[in-house]
Protein backbone atom coordinates (compact mmCIF):
# COMPACT_ATOMS: atom_id res chain seq x y z
CA UNK A 1 0.00 0.00 0.00
CA UNK A 2 1.73 3.73 -1.27
CA UNK A 3 0.42 7.26 0.17
CA UNK A 4 1.60 10.22 -0.80
CA UNK A 5 2.29 13.14 1.71
CA UNK A 6 4.06 16.28 1.27
CA UNK A 7 4.96 15.48 -2.13
CA UNK A 8 6.69 12.05 -1.14
CA UNK A 9 5.41 8.44 -1.36
CA UNK A 10 5.62 6.28 2.06
CA UNK A 11 4.88 2.52 2.24
CA UNK A 12 3.08 1.50 4.90
CA UNK A 13 4.11 -1.57 7.08
CA UNK A 14 1.53 -3.54 9.07
CA UNK A 15 3.74 -4.56 12.09
CA UNK A 16 6.74 -2.82 13.69
CA UNK A 17 10.01 -4.42 14.64
CA UNK A 18 10.11 -4.91 18.57
CA UNK A 19 13.16 -5.20 20.44
CA UNK A 20 13.24 -5.16 24.81
CA UNK A 21 16.15 -3.86 26.68
CA UNK A 22 16.49 -4.10 30.61
CA UNK A 23 18.36 -1.56 32.76
CA UNK A 24 18.86 -1.14 36.31
CA UNK A 25 16.53 1.84 37.75
CA UNK A 26 13.40 2.92 39.03
CA UNK A 27 10.69 0.11 37.65
CA UNK A 28 7.81 3.27 37.51
CA UNK A 29 9.49 4.50 34.23
CA UNK A 30 9.90 3.06 31.23
CA UNK A 31 11.39 4.01 28.03
CA UNK A 32 10.47 3.66 24.21
CA UNK A 33 12.26 4.22 20.97
CA UNK A 34 10.30 4.83 18.32
CA UNK A 35 11.35 4.51 14.65
CA UNK A 36 9.10 6.88 12.26
CA UNK A 37 8.79 6.86 8.81
CA UNK A 38 7.04 9.69 7.13
CA UNK A 39 8.50 12.54 8.69
CA UNK A 40 8.96 15.78 6.30
CA UNK A 41 9.70 18.11 8.62
CA UNK A 42 10.64 19.54 12.16
CA UNK A 43 8.27 22.26 12.21
CA UNK A 44 4.69 20.23 11.19
CA UNK A 45 5.48 16.27 11.50
CA UNK A 46 7.80 16.22 14.46
CA UNK A 47 5.50 19.09 16.11
CA UNK A 48 2.05 17.37 15.39
CA UNK A 49 3.61 13.70 16.59
CA UNK A 50 5.14 15.77 19.64
CA UNK A 51 2.52 17.05 20.42
CA UNK A 52 -0.04 13.91 20.02
CA UNK A 53 2.34 11.40 22.49
CA UNK A 54 2.62 14.45 25.14
CA UNK A 55 -1.08 14.40 25.39
CA UNK A 56 -1.33 10.48 26.50
CA UNK A 57 -1.84 9.34 30.12
CA UNK A 58 1.10 8.96 32.03
CA UNK A 59 3.83 10.73 29.24
CA UNK A 60 5.98 12.90 31.13
CA UNK A 61 8.84 13.15 27.86
CA UNK A 62 9.25 13.11 24.29
CA UNK A 63 12.15 14.38 22.17
CA UNK A 64 11.61 14.13 18.70
CA UNK A 65 14.88 13.36 16.81
CA UNK A 66 14.47 14.28 13.08
CA UNK A 67 17.03 14.65 10.42
CA UNK A 68 15.43 15.81 6.81
CA UNK A 69 18.80 13.45 5.93
CA UNK A 70 17.12 10.68 7.12
CA UNK A 71 14.30 8.07 5.72
CA UNK A 72 13.33 7.64 9.36
CA UNK A 73 13.50 9.58 12.73
CA UNK A 74 13.09 9.08 16.09
CA UNK A 75 10.34 9.78 19.25
CA UNK A 76 12.31 9.09 22.51
CA UNK A 77 9.08 9.02 25.06
CA UNK A 78 9.40 8.43 28.73
CA UNK A 79 6.24 7.16 30.60
CA UNK A 80 4.94 5.33 33.45
CA UNK A 81 3.68 1.65 32.66
CA UNK A 82 1.38 1.99 35.59
CA UNK A 83 -1.01 4.51 33.22
CA UNK A 84 -0.28 3.59 30.16
CA UNK A 85 1.26 0.99 27.50
CA UNK A 86 4.03 0.39 25.28
CA UNK A 87 1.44 -0.73 22.64
CA UNK A 88 -0.76 2.17 23.06
CA UNK A 89 2.07 4.93 23.26
CA UNK A 90 3.21 3.40 19.41
CA UNK A 91 -0.60 2.96 18.13
CA UNK A 92 -0.40 6.76 18.69
CA UNK A 93 1.42 7.47 15.95
CA UNK A 94 0.13 5.05 13.57
CA UNK A 95 -3.24 6.56 14.40
CA UNK A 96 -2.49 10.24 12.97
CA UNK A 97 -4.18 11.14 10.20
CA UNK A 98 -6.48 7.72 10.01
CA UNK A 99 -2.69 6.02 9.72
CA UNK A 100 -2.15 7.63 6.28
CA UNK A 101 1.04 9.76 6.76
CA UNK A 102 3.58 7.88 9.77
CA UNK A 103 4.71 4.31 9.72
CA UNK A 104 6.37 2.99 13.14
CA UNK A 105 9.09 0.68 11.69
CA UNK A 106 10.25 -0.53 15.09
CA UNK A 107 9.73 0.07 18.77
CA UNK A 108 13.00 -0.23 21.19
CA UNK A 109 11.35 -0.62 24.62
CA UNK A 110 13.53 0.03 27.88
CA UNK A 111 12.21 -1.88 30.86
CA UNK A 112 14.00 -0.78 34.12
CA UNK A 113 14.25 -2.75 37.59
CA UNK A 114 15.92 -1.88 40.61
CA UNK A 115 19.00 -3.99 41.44
CA UNK A 116 18.89 -5.43 38.05
CA UNK A 117 22.00 -6.77 37.26
CA UNK A 118 24.56 -5.14 34.72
Amino acid sequence: MTFTSCDQQIQKQSLPKFTEVYKDGIDSRRKLKIEIEGMMCEVGCASKIKKELLEQDAVSSVIIDFDKERETDFALVEFDPKGNTSEYIYGVVNSIADGKIYTVKSVETTYYKENYPE
